[in-house]
C-alpha cells in the first residue's frame, strides 16, 4: 500500500511518501530527518493521539481543570475516553501533574492534570 503523510515530530512538516504491507513500513521518501519513519510508522500500525480537556472540580476556586493523556491514547479509543471523562469529577486542590484517572479505560496512559485548582475559601 502507498499513503502521504506530513509529519509532525518537528516543526519542518515534511510531507512524506511511504509504502507498506500488512506487518511492516517498507520505504519512505521526502523525509528531512529520521524521525519521520517512526513517526509514519506509529500512524500506519497504531496511530495513537493526546487527549485535551477538562474534568470537573468538586470545592475549586475555578469549576473544571484542563488535563490530557499521557502518553497519548489509541486513536480508536479518543470518543471513549472523552466520554469517560465527561463523568469524572476531582476534589480540589489539583495540582499541575496529578494523575486524574489512572490508565483510563485499561489504554496504558494516565489523564493529568495541566493546571492548578485550589481549595475554594
Amino acid at each position: 500500500m502507498n499513503g502521504q503523510f506530513t509529519c509532525v515530530v518537528c516543526p519542518t512538516g515534511c510531507v512524506v511518501n511511504a509504502e507498506w504491507n500488512e506487518t511492516e513500513l517498507l520505504s519512505t521518501d521526502h523525509a528531512q530527518c529520521k524521525l519521520s519513519w517512526d513517526y509514519v510508522r506509529g500512524e500506519i500500525f497504531d496511530p495513537r493521539r493526546t487527549v485535551t480537556t477538562t474534568v470537573r472540580v468538586d470545592d475549586g476556586d475555578l469549576p473544571l481543570v484542563s488535563v490530557k493523556s499521557d502518553p497519548p491514547v489509541p486513536k480508536r479509543t479518543v470518543f471513549e475516553v472523552m466520554q469517560h471523562l465527561s463523568h469524572v469529577v476531582v476534589k480540589a486542590p489539583v495540582n499541575i501533574g496529578d494523575i486524574v484517572v489512572t490508565n483510563v479505560l485499561d489504554t496504558g496512559s494516565n489523564i493529568v492534570a495541566t493546571k492548578r485548582i485550589q481549595r475554594k475559601v
